[in-house]
This record gives structure tokens, sequence and C-alpha cells, in this order.
């Protein structure tokens, strides 16, 4: 977040990284910081980066791949052959569900409930609800309930947050006059018609609902307390004490920026979190490095201020209604989605998280070792006795937590 970025400062900075990179003998898709097995769908996917690749002879993925068919699996021209999930994804077992009678429809559904169709459902029901010619001009556009959106130039006013006294998850803060921007074309029939899931987790409806064009307004000093200069993450966020319910926020993260077409770390990140205390994530904090480089902002940081965006993204959220991993229903006899499969080797490549093993004729355990009252195991001495008499050698680790919730 900053007040004004410095173009001279900025372009010094890249310069010297070059220079660092070229001393150290570093390629420039090393910056992309991609795992090897994801790094050539991601360069094919975008037009600038697959010729850069074309044109640079010590590129590490290979023209071949460059030029073939191969896809993420959300993509216009993508068939299900050719994309990242075809290897991964299966169907072994049958499944009563009406609409997954035959085996591929069977595969067609688990995709879209659980994999990259789920994505270009997203992806494809975008629509424009403010857009501007101009440079300068706002745009707004959203898919279907609001459940994703992106924006330029517009503002959020947060003089009724009232910080000091807010409460969680509260769907308030936004009032009308408080969110905007510039628009040629403003729906604001397309908006209200989007605004149809109001649930704090479920889409922007709450934040978006009052949105208004204004002729006067620019992202300026003399219109904003704050100006995010920096592509921007603005996110609504599940429990951080659950890593279930937090890892919801992740994996929907994860898929918006599919839908954005941009990994860069080089962002800022809001954290959309009305508690007065903010947001405390000190159990799965570290996870946020996958995403950003830098500390994310915390909500009640900007209380009473009119805070302007350049470029905002308002991603996936966590508990979307028949949304992605919360609330997401999956037909029986199907696994291997290849979304989670690029999710978890995503994550482990940026977080620096090394595989040690398998170890051949060992098997490693970690026993959860729970203290509130519903969720300890109530054996639990008999089971961690039990664990060295196994046919195989075991190294058995227990984690205890006691603070995790209930």
């Amino acid at each position: 977040m900053c007040k004004r970025c410095s173009l001279h400062g900025h372009l010094s900075r890249l310069c010297f990284l070059a220079l660092i990179a070229a001393v150290l003998g570093g390629h420039w898709t090393d910056d992309l910081l991609l795992p090897p097995d994801l790094l050539p769908y991601a360069i094919r996917a975008n037009p600038e980066l697959k010729q850069r690749c074309l044109e640079d002879k010590k590129c590490p993925v290979k023209k071949d791949f460059l030029n073939s068919a191969k896809c993420w699996g959300y993509e216009t021209d993508c068939d299900f052959a050719d994309s990242y999930s075809a290897d991964k994804l299966q169907c072994p077992g049958s499944s009563n569900w009406p609409n997954a009678r035959t085996k591929q429809d069977q595969m067609t559904l688990f995709n879209r409930q659980t994999d990259f169709l789920h994505v270009q459902e997203r992806l494809f029901d975008m629509k424009p609800i403010c857009s501007s010619t101009s440079e300068d001009g706002s745009s707004l556009v959203c898919s279907d309930h609001l459940r994703y959106c992106r924006a330029k130039n517009i503002y959020f006013d947060f003089k009724s947050l009232n910080a000091a006294t807010s409460t969680r998850y509260r769907d308030n803060v936004i009032q009308p006059g408080q969110v905007g921007g510039r628009c040629d074309q403003f729906d604001s029939k397309l908006l209200k018609e989007r605004s149809d899931h109001m649930s704090y987790l479920q889409s922007w409806a709450h934040e978006l609902q009052y949105f208004e064009s204004h002729k006067s307004f620019r992202v300026s000093n003399q219109n904003c307390d704050v100006i995010f200069e920096r592509p921007t993450v603005i996110i609504k966020l599940d429990a951080a004490v659950n890593m279930y319910h937090h890892f919801c926020d992740f994996i929907n993260l994860y898929a918006s920026q599919h839908i954005n077409g941009s990994f860069s770390t080089d962002i800022d990140i809001v954290w959309w979190d009305t508690f007065s205390g903010g947001f405390v994530d000190s159990m799965f904090g570290a996870t946020w490095k996958a995403f950003t480089n830098r500390r994310p902002v915390e909500l009640i940081s900007l209380d009473g201020k009119k805070v302007c965006f350049k470029d905002a993204m308002l991603p996936l959220l966590a508990r979307q209604r028949l949304g992605l991993y919360y609330n997401m229903p999956v037909v029986d006899g199907c696994h291997g989605s290849g979304l989670f499969h690029a999710f978890c080797h995503h994550l482990l490549h940026r977080l620096g998280v090394k595989q040690r093993g398998p170890l051949k004729g060992k098997v490693r355990i970690t026993l959860l070792s729970r203290g509130t009252q519903y969720r300890r195991i109530l054996n639990e001495n008999k089971v961690s006795a039990c664990l060295p008499l196994a046919l195989f050698s075991v190294f058995a680790n227990e984690l205890h937590v006691y603070s995790l919730s209930s």
C-alpha cells in the first residue's frame, strides 16, 4: 500500500533485480515462482509469456509444449484430453446421481463441481457493470451473484466502519454513497440482479449493492485519503483458527488467480475483517507468503478513510452456495481434481515445503491430539501405545492442540 509510488524508484529496483539475476545466472521464469509441473501451463496460457519463451533459447519450457493444445481446463478451446486434469481426474466407481448416468456425464459433473470447469463457469459468466473508455475511468466486471469481481479506479468510504466498536462478519460497513467510481456506462439493473446472494462469505453483494457512478470522481489525492497503486486483492475471510475453514479462503483465492490470469506476488492484500481486534492469523498466517510478498493490510487500519483502488480483485469467497471446498457437492465414484492438485503443488513450492520421503518400509503417522470437549480422542493413550507394535517401522508424532475451535 502506498500514497504515491515512485516510477523512477520502481524502475531502479527492476534494473537492480535484473542485474542480480544476470550475475547469479538466474532465468526470468524463476521470477514466476511456479513449480516445474505448473510452469509450462502458466506460460502457455499467457500470450506474452508464451511468445517470450518461444524467442528464448534458454526457456525451460519445451517449444513442443508451447505449440501444443495443452491447457489448464477452463480455456474456451480446451479439450479435456489436453487439460491439466486429464491424467488426474478419474471416476472408477458408479454413481446414482440423475445427471451422471454415463461415465462421461459423471466425469464432467465432477469437473464442474471440483475442478477447472468450476473456474470456467465463473469466468464465462463475467459481465460489465461499470465500464469506461478513458484510462483513468472506472470499471467493474463481476460474475453471477457477485461472487467474483474485477475493478479499476473505484473507491470505498469506510466512515461507517467505526472500528473501535465493530463486530465480526458485519454486512453494513458500506452504506449508500460510500462505494463507486466514474463510469461511461453503468448497468444499475444488472448490479441489482446480481446482488441476490446476500451473505457475508457468499458474495460481494453487501459491499457493492450501493455502487454509484460520479462524473467528477478521479483517483487522486484530492478525492482519496489512501490510494492503492499496486494490484490489490480485497478478501473477506473465514475463521483463521480452523484449518478447514481457513483453507476455504486459500483454495478460492487460488482459483480466483486463475480467473484473473495472474499469480504475481507483487500485490497488496486487504483483509476485509470487520472485528475491532483485526484478523489474527497466528496459526496459518505463513500461507499468505504464497500470494503476496507484502504484509496484508487490515481493514480496521482504514477506518474513517476514503480508500481508492487502481486495480482490485474481489475473489471467490469461502462459503459460496454450491461453492468450492465448503458447500461443495461431489458426485460419488470420482477422485483426482486437477485444480486441487495444482493448488497443493503451487502452495508447497512457494512456501518452500520439502517432501522428506516416503521412506522404504516405514510409515509416518501424525496423531492430532485435541484437548477440546468434543474433538478429543477418548482412548488416545491406547492408540499411542499400539503404534510401535505395527507391522511397519513407524515414525509417530503427536501434535497437541488445545486452542483450535471445537
